[in-house]
């Protein structure tokens, strides 16, 4: 399968040990935005902006999975929720999860095509129970994005 995670860069070193993770477990992960550092101020890096939100945007095209890691506050992870959104219109394949307390924080996260959980681990019992090995669930129970 091949995923995506959005989330605010707080949550950077979850996502990459997770991500790290599916990697190990032979699944693909479209767009690893957690390795860039910071491109704040965007305006004065708008050469490197422009080209990472265009690999975001190709990137999106091909998710099957993609998990919002909601939050309180945060832009650019409901831009990218917009746009699979958009996939998800035209093929309704993409599955695409909001994660967390703050899973119905936006209008958009009541989409039909968004489902609603609490945990990370939700979804993976969902999606691909077989990766909830003893190291997969003790890696995604100390994720709390909360």
């Amino acid at each position: 399968m091949k995923w995506y995670f959005a989330s605010r860069m707080r949550h950077k070193e979850s996502i990459e040990k997770i991500i790290n993770f599916l990697k190990s477990q032979d699944q693909q992960v479209v767009y690893e935005w957690s390795k860039l550092g910071s491109l704040k101020p965007y305006n004065e890096n708008s050469n490197k902006s422009s080209l990472v939100a265009k690999e975001i945007g190709d990137a999106l095209k091909n998710v099957d999975i993609f998990i919002l890691v909601a939050d309180e506050a945060g832009t650019d992870m409901f831009i990218e929720l917009g746009i699979v959104i958009g996939r998800w219109l035209d093929n309704n394949k993409t599955k695409i999860y909001a994660v967390g307390k703050f899973n119905d924080r936006s209008l958009m996260h009541f989409h039909p095509a968004i489902k609603q959980v609490d945990k990370l681990s939700d979804v993976f019992s969902i999606e691909c129970p077989e990766l909830l090995t003893q190291e997969g669930a003790a890696l995604l129970t100390s994720f709390d994005p909360m």
